[in-house]
């Protein structure tokens, strides 16, 4: 079994949305759940969370900048953790 969750704006009707994928060929269950504060609190520190790694990667990289020091492309990292992955 496939499950793909769908998060809706708050004026959206729900009912509307939920009719119209129970219609979909193949759809076996829809359900609807709403939100909980517990749900705001972990949206909270998830942003922080990219907040705190994006400040990282900015000082970072402005630091490389200062001393002179060329960065990592996105290839090279790649490659490096597919050599440490066979190791």
């Amino acid at each position: 079994m496939t499950q793909i969750l769908v998060t809706l704006n708050e004026d959206v009707t729900t009912q509307a949305i939920r009719k119209a994928i129970e219609l979909m060929r193949g759809v076996a269950t829809t359900v609807v759940l709403k939100s909980k504060a517990t749900d705001n609190h972990q949206a909270l520190a998830q942003q922080k969370l990219v907040k705190d790694s994006l400040t990282r990667a900015f000082d970072e990289v402005h630091s490389a900048q200062r001393e002179g020091r060329k960065l990592q492309s996105a290839d090279e990292f790649i490659a490096e953790l597919q050599s440490e992955s066979v190791q």
